[in-house]
């Protein structure tokens, strides 16, 4: 038990620095988003709007129905891009922690320590956990700043906490999937940049997804999909797709544990 509690706190401090610059990335993302909210509503920018082909629209998500409140447009189209940043982030700590061990050389001490591979495993798991929690509550805190000064009146708090839960989810739900896919890479570069990759490839396909019915189909393939944003702003959150988020995360972090374990680093 203290070996893995060790692991844990290991991991936590390795990613410690990562862990605020990411926040700090999101947080003025938030703040210069959330911040042109007043601008947006101008009607200059909302007559130009309307030269602008509806599906482009709908694949920036940045539709007159999106930017037609503070809540719809911090919801939908802020939180589109913060939850792309957030999403790549996971995948880019899970799968490191992974990655890590074989590219440091540190496998012949970590796996071979009285602690099993399931322990260490599952303190990673749970260090990312963690890592995830204090990202989102550092973007939900963000969001409730700029949020009320921007507009006082008409920030719903509980659509807000509902739309960072959502972000949160997704978030873990990357994780699980670079955990699952992690244990095949040697090198933390690898890991890093099929993070990216799938990160940016999810919304990517999400977006032209959006841009015509025959494409439509592509959407429940990406993270964005279940996450539902816009669902999640209007007070209508997709619980299934939620849950299903959750799912990836457990599936995904089970699946990782076991290729770890039957993993031969010879």
């Amino acid at each position: 038990m203290r070996g893995c509690f060790h692991v844990f706190r290991t991991e936590l401090r390795l990613a410690r620095r990562g862990l605020f610059i990411w926040a700090g990335v999101m947080v003025g993302m938030v703040g210069v988003y959330l911040g042109l909210f007043p601008y947006v509503q101008d009607p200059v920018m909302v007559e130009a709007l309307k030269a602008v082909p509806e599906a482009l629209l709908r694949a920036l998500s940045f539709t007159p129905s999106a930017i037609a409140d503070v809540n719809s447009y911090h919801g939908i189209s802020t939180m589109g891009y913060v939850v792309l940043l957030a999403t790549i982030y996971g995948l880019m700590q899970a799968g490191g922690s992974v990655a890590r061990e074989p590219d440091l050389g540190a496998v012949e001490f970590l796996y071979t320590r009285p602690v099993t591979r399931r322990a260490i495993m599952a303190a990673k798991v749970a260090a990312f956990a963690v890592l995830a929690v204090v990202l989102w509550l550092f973007i939900f805190a963000a969001s409730m700043a700029v949020g009320l000064a921007v507009a006082k009146d008409d920030f719903d708090l509980s659509r807000q906490a509902t739309t960072h839960l959502a972000g949160f989810v997704a978030t873990l739900a990357a994780g699980g999937v670079a955990f699952a896919i992690a244990p095949f890479f040697q090198r933390t570069q690898t890991a890093t940049s099929v993070a990216v990759g799938i990160g940016l490839g999810s919304f990517v396909v999400h977006a032209l997804a959006q841009l015509s019915d025959r494409l439509n189909f592509l959407r429940y393939f990406t993270l964005q999909y279940y996450t539902a944003l816009d669902r999640a702003a209007a007070g209508d959150p997709f619980v299934p797709g939620m849950l299903v988020l959750l799912g990836v995360f457990l599936a995904g972090s089970a699946l990782g544990t076991l290729l770890l374990h039957r993993k031969d680093f010879a």
